[in-house]
């Protein structure tokens, strides 16, 4: 996998960073843009499903995208957050019907875009801000296929402690050894990889790079008593209380809104890496045929590639976009990576990591079922 630099991932602006919304003017707008605001108009309203916009992030884009475009305070913008695995399915279930309740779905999981695609589940897209994107993504070693799926932000799983907690003080995590101590009986998460594309990936990657042996690592985290949850929120409120202090894979983003909502957070939560790596995982978003609302489901897409859509969902969340140029801001750097200083992993294969799903999750249940 080819590294990238900071420089180049996870920005915002000011003006995001003060929660305002630009209003666009026909000037900067692309042509894609301006072809489909009257349909998205007409349309009324747009639904995205995906596992990673919270509550305030989903707030801030429907007021942004509804001022770019004109849409008026009528429009809908609907932001159904689920995990993973219940994403991939509710959208698999409404294509395998023909019924739709969704017009965008954004999620990590290339194997499920790569078989909707070829059984042409997606509208194509004509996107003016892809090529903005399609270099890094590619350079990245992230899963695309353009004009059908496109690929706008990643994120990558890290450990995650509450210092504040009994017995924590002088904690520290570099290793993935680190996560196994005996000194964290009784303080551990263990994440629930059936229900996550993404923890299972993860899981495949570090174990295709040699870094993890998890027929070794499950056992060993099992002698710590973990408790078993898979939604990163829940976990993070676990650790916060100190019913939990450690998640050895939670979102650097999670501590920042919690920090948000509570600033006295931010010398007590701490954020770490592991030296066997880190596993970049994109999210892929595409439009659904036949769903209700194809005019304004692609042009939430372009707003996601876009400068503005992306200035929203980094400050949200402090994830990674994908546009090429982004500098991560004072107010965001502590929670973003500088993946130039760190060993990134990604995968031979990603869609046909799918198929090792079924075995990789029955070793996890073996010891935490």
């Amino acid at each position: 996998m080819k590294f990238f630099t900071s420089a180049t991932i996870g920005a915002v602006s000011a003006v995001a960073l003060m929660g305002a919304a630009t209003v666009a003017n026909a000037a900067e707008l692309n042509a894609q843009e301006k072809a489909l605001i009257e349909g998205a108009k007409a349309e009324g309203e747009v639904t995205i499903i995906n596992p990673l916009f919270s509550d305030r992030t989903g707030t801030r884009m429907a007021a942004a995208f509804k001022e770019r475009y004109g849409l008026g305070d009528k429009f809908k913008f609907n932001n159904l957050r689920k995990g993973t695995g219940a994403t991939v399915a509710q959208v698999r279930q409404e294509i395998q019907a023909g019924k739709f309740t969704v017009d965008v779905i954004l999620v990590s999981a290339p194997g499920f875009f790569d078989a909707a695609q070829k059984r042409g589940a997606f509208l194509e897209l004509d996107s003016g801000y892809w090529k903005d994107s399609s270099g890094l993504v590619e350079s990245a070693g992230q899963y695309s296929s353009y004009p059908h799926v496109v690929t706008p932000l990643a994120y990558t799983f890290q450990p995650v402690w509450n210092a504040s907690c009994p017995g924590m003080e002088n904690f520290n995590v570099t290793s993935y050894a680190d996560a196994i101590k005996a000194s964290l009986k009784g303080k551990t998460i263990s994440s629930d990889i059936t229900k996550s594309f993404t923890y299972t990936n993860t899981v495949i990657a570090l174990g295709e790079a040699s870094a993890v042996d998890f027929g070794e690592f499950w056992p060993a985290l099992k002698t710590t008593d973990p408790i078993v949850e898979f939604r990163t929120e829940p976990k993070m409120q676990m650790l916060i209380s100190c019913q939990r202090p450690f998640d050895m894979w939670n979102l650097s983003g999670r501590v920042y809104q919690n920090v948000l909502k509570a600033p006295d957070l931010k010398d007590k939560i701490k954020i770490g890496s592991y030296e066997e790596g880190q596993v970049l995982l994109g999210n892929q978003t595409a439009v659904l045929k036949g769903s209700k609302n194809p005019n304004a489901g692609k042009l939430l897409v372009e707003f996601l590639l876009s400068k503005e859509g992306s200035d929203l969902f980094v400050e949200g969340e402090a994830i990674y976009s994908l546009r090429e140029g982004y500098t991560p801001p004072a107010a965001t750097a502590p929670y973003l990576l500088d993946l130039s200083t760190v060993k990134l992993i990604g995968m031979k294969d990603w869609v046909g990591a799918q198929a090792q799903f079924k075995d990789v999750r029955e070793q996890w249940q073996e010891n935490f079922r």
